[in-house]
């Protein structure tokens, strides 16, 4: 008899075995009786131990149908988002989809079914930050991606939200706060989108307009309220902008009443200190609209309050940078996130000790604000870190252009690392006069930070190849009315530096606040009145 496949198979054969042997056996001798009595005995019994089996499997059984029903549901939504209704599933994915997987899986699995499928009408907007590409410009795109997906509030425009990271691949390691934040929250930082990937190159935000792979696309700036000049082509297909910096009147599509120009930045000052805080309000406006009682996915809650932290420098009244609003963000996410749901991820960038001042509870409960802003502010600032990097490096981990006209502009790089460290670099003015020569700025800028007592010490350098225009802008910030708020004051030791026909001057800056957010802006007025 073939070994049965199930207990209702072998009672089948068990029964009509039975039938026969009842039709038959009185023509059968004595032995041959008994021998199928003792078959049918053994098949019963089989057949018992086996139905006792499959129902202590029950347990088993069940994660197993799970697992199918998951992996057809699959299946469905991979079906559903090549379709023209990409953002309607993307809206239904997202209750059921956490931050992580968003990233990880949905965003390269809708690109990848859409480059296959030529016939199918796509609409993307992709989402990018600042060409610094700090922490909370990586973050907020990847964020703001994750919470429009999520609004089913929104009314369905078949747009999918494909957020970048916006420094090219090689340079992640170097924003090694951003690097551990994600690492912590159990997001590969490999499976992201980089701008100098070749899907976002040739099809998301093409280097010409007349690109033939093009897909149809539209754009969010976070961080940033201008898009950069090496995708100028791209200016009219802006259609929201994000930010926290005073707003150069570009893209003027984008008005104010249409609720798409969301820039935090009033009477010279920011009115939050962080991108991540204008998404989290938009979280809990998306959810006080829905289900207020909903929990926020810990992933992305730990994402938003981590930048928040790093920004507020935790509402260090000393730093002069947190606001109001930043604190309630701050509050709300260490209320409203489900830390148990990011609680079984192993990060590989911190050690467990680490780990555990920041969750002294456990990780389902919530974090210690101060153990995690001075890990991510450790990382980002470590000393030996800063250090050991080369010039070069330094000058681009965290630099923007800022645009004065058609033929001039400024660039700022922010460093965190004392002038004197910096001046002493190994090939230092080398690797600056290459810097300027590769980003081609008429002015060039570099403020630096250091934290002496947990309260943060600003210098600036200014260069330039023209002693002329150099010394217009040394003497605006120290003499016009509307720089003296930042309290500039020039190094003697370090006046009338002059090496290799380039032309330094650096400054002491006793407001703390003054960030790039406020020189920036003093630096463009001034330039607008001058030649550079």
């Amino acid at each position: 008899t073939p070994y049965p496949s199930s207990p209702l198979h072998y009672l089948y054969n068990i029964f009509q075995f039975a039938s026969g042997y009842v039709a038959t056996s009185a023509a059968l001798p004595n032995m041959a009786r008994q021998l199928l009595s003792l078959l049918i005995i053994l098949q019963i019994i089989i057949a018992t131990i086996t139905l006792l089996r499959s129902l202590s499997a029950v347990d088993a059984f069940a994660p197993f149908v799970a697992r199918n029903i998951r992996l057809s549901a699959n299946l469905s939504n991979k079906m559903a988002l090549s379709s023209s209704a990409a953002t309607n599933t993307q809206q239904q994915l997202m209750g059921n989809t956490s931050f992580a997987s968003f990233l990880e899986s949905t965003i390269p699995a809708y690109l990848a079914e859409t480059g296959q499928s030529k016939a199918t009408k796509r609409m993307n907007n992709v989402i990018i930050g600042n060409e610094a590409g700090d922490a909370d410009s990586i973050i907020s795109a990847l964020t703001l991606g994750y919470v429009t997906s999520y609004d089913t509030n929104s009314p369905p425009d078949n747009t999918f939200q494909v957020p970048i990271v916006s420094i090219p691949r090689a340079e992640m390691e170097l924003r090694r706060d951003a690097a551990l934040l994600l690492d912590m929250v159990g997001i590969n930082v490999q499976k992201l989108l980089y701008i100098d990937d070749d899907i976002v190159t040739k099809q998301l935000l093409p280097s010409s307009s007349g690109s033939s792979d093009v897909l149809d696309s539209t754009i969010t700036l976070v961080d940033h309220n201008r898009l950069r000049p090496m995708f100028s082509h791209l200016n009219s297909i802006v259609t929201e902008i994000v930010d926290h910096h005073k707003d150069e009147s570009h893209h003027e599509q984008v008005a104010a009443d249409s609720g798409k120009r969301i820039i935090a930045f009033e009477n010279g000052h920011a009115t939050v200190a962080s991108t991540c805080t204008l998404v989290a309000e938009r979280l809990f406006q998306s959810m006080a609209e829905s289900d207020s009682s909903r929990k926020i996915d810990g992933a992305l809650g730990l994402s938003l309050l981590g930048v928040i932290l790093l920004d507020s420098i935790n509402m260090n009244p000393a730093a002069k940078k947190g606001t109001p609003r930043d604190e309630e963000a701050i509050q709300q996410l260490l209320k409203r996130t489900d830390w148990s749901s990011c609680a079984d991820t192993v990060p590989s960038l911190m050690d467990d000790a680490t780990l555990e001042k920041i969750f002294p509870n456990g990780r389902c409960n919530i974090p210690d604000r101060k153990a995690l802003f001075d890990a991510l502010i450790g990382a980002k600032s470590d000393p030996k870190f800063w250090l050991e990097m080369s010039a070069m490096n330094c000058l681009r981990i965290d630099y923007k252009t800022f645009i004065v006209n058609d033929e001039s502009s400024i660039g700022l790089s922010s460093v965190i690392i004392t002038m004197d460290d910096l001046l002493a670099k190994d090939r230092f003015i080398d690797s600056m006069k290459a810097f300027i020569a590769s980003e081609d700025v008429n002015l060039f800028g570099v403020l630096g930070v250091t934290f002496v007592d947990d309260k943060p010490k600003r210098e600036l350098l200014l260069a330039g190849n023209d002693v002329n225009v150099l010394d217009s802008f040394a003497q605006f910030l120290l003499e016009h009315p509307d720089a003296a708020d930042l309290d500039i004051a020039e190094r003697k030791d370090c006046k009338e530096n002059t090496q290799d026909g380039l032309k330094m001057r650096v400054f002491r800056q006793g407001n703390p606040k003054g960030s790039r957010k406020q020189i920036a802006p003093l630096l463009l007025q001034h330039a607008s009145a001058v030649t550079l």
